[in-house]
């Protein structure tokens, strides 16, 4: 257990789990298919944001935090920023928060170069951003403590949820829980169960509250990690799942995250509907597709996503795996085929992926983008990855020296039987 004395504090009590806030992502830069609608969307979200502001400002008790807000206030009505972020929407069909986000770096570009501008010029990028995200519709789970280097004003101001920051006392004041000046505040601290008491801030295992389904969480981490090093993925490619079984659910892997890094805690559970049941990350991206197998194919106990190379290569090129090997075939059975192109982490991806994989099939590439391998049991699925990538380089080295030997479909059909009902100890084939 750690247990930190904040200089300061916004009082207040909070549990939760750490949430670390990095640097501000950039809003998406799309395209918006009604402009009239995006135009009205952003002056109604700067009109209420506007309002907000305004309420802040009078319940400011110094003239440090009124002018401070008041000069926040200035920038999101600036004409330049204004006229601008809408003539980006207009003309260039950006979305609002793309056009908030393009508009406010130009607009301070200019002001910078003014010295009576230079407040708003620094300023300016700090509140659209803000409104931004408030556009974005961006929120942040149930049960967390922020944590960060820094907030801004107006983030302090706009949440519910308990923050700790590394940054001295916030020239504004506000009411849900802050600690500031915790010098020792890290994305380390991600995920770990902590308490807000007063000024102390507790983390550490006496925190941590009981976790349910563990054995399977640390499943997923386990294979994940696996995945990485035997160089089936490389950075936070691929994911990893797991059924839970007789519960309706799956764990599965969060978006992004570096597997090295990854703890039981941030397994995200789902439902086999989509609904995130227990987690405070973001689950992979490719979750309709863990879900879309589990509920299409109840034989299925595990999932392993990969961007392994030689396999990918294959499916780079819309080529099916043959089986070329006694390995693949007791692995697989049967040609790994390849599903057709779609966008990944879409339904329709999803639909396409368990179309080809088929009632029976435990392995299918993916157009242009990588390797599924399904198991009764998620370390199956990991030998499944595994040998299909396996038997792709033993494919494309063959070809180099001759002609390949591809094994007679009974001869295939013999060794996968053989595989499940002979291979290893008995209870483990």
């Amino acid at each position: 257990m750690a247990v930190y004395q904040a200089p300061g504090c916004w009082p207040g009590e909070a549990e939760g789990r750490i949430l670390w806030v990095g640097s501000q992502e950039k809003p998406e830069r799309r395209s918006s298919a009604d402009r009239p609608a995006e135009i009205a969307r952003l002056r109604d979200a700067l009109r209420r944001g506007l309002a907000d502001i305004e309420a802040w400002i009078e319940r400011q008790p110094t003239l440090g935090g009124r002018v401070l807000l008041q000069s926040c206030r200035d920038a999101l009505q600036d004409p330049a920023f204004t006229q601008r972020v809408t003539m980006l929407i207009d003309q260039h069909g950006l979305s609002a928060p793309a056009a908030l986000d393009e508009a406010a770096g130009l607009v301070a570009g200019i002001m910078a170069r003014s010295e009576e501008l230079a407040e708003r010029a620094r300023l300016l990028p700090m509140a659209a951003r803000w409104l931004a995200r408030r556009l974005s519709g961006a929120a942040y789970p149930p049960g967390v403590i922020l944590a960060a280097q820094e907030f801004s004003p107006l983030e302090l101001l706009d949440r519910t949820c308990p923050a700790v920051m590394a940054a001295g006392e916030p020239a504004v004041v506000g009411d849900a829980p802050l600690l500031w000046g915790v010098a020792a505040a890290s994305p380390d601290w991600d995920g770990r169960r902590a308490r807000i008491s007063g000024t102390r801030l507790i983390i550490g295992e006496e925190a941590e509250a009981a976790m349910r389904y563990e054995a399977e969480r640390r499943a997923v981490v386990e294979v994940a990690r696996r995945m990485k090093a035997d160089g089936l993925v490389r950075l936070t490619a691929g994911n990893v799942s797991c059924r839970i079984a007789g519960a309706g659910l799956f764990a599965i892997t969060p978006s992004g995250m570096d597997y090295d890094r990854l703890e039981p805690a941030d397994i995200c559970i789902l439902d086999l509907d989509g609904n995130v049941v227990e987690g405070h990350r973001r689950p992979s991206t490719e979750a309709p597709l863990h879900r879309m197998t589990y509920r299409m194919r109840p034989d299925v106990g595990g999932i392993v996503h990969t961007h392994s190379i030689y396999a990918s290569a294959f499916a780079c090129t819309g080529q099916e795996l043959p089986v070329i090997s006694t390995e693949l075939a007791a692995l697989v059975g049967g040609t790994v085929r390849c599903a057709p192109y779609a966008e990944s982490g879409t339904e329709a991806f999803a639909d396409v992926a368990v179309a080809t994989l088929g009632e029976e099939d435990v392995a299918v590439l993916f157009q242009n983008h990588g390797v599924m391998a399904v198991g009764p049991t998620l370390e199956r699925a990991y030998a499944v990855a595994v040998g299909v990538e396996e038997a792709a380089q033993i494919l494309h080295i063959a070809r180099q020296l001759g002609e390949p030997i591809i094994l007679p479909e009974e001869e295939r059909r013999r060794l996968f039987r053989a595989r499940r009902t002979r291979y290893g100890q008995s209870g483990e084939a």
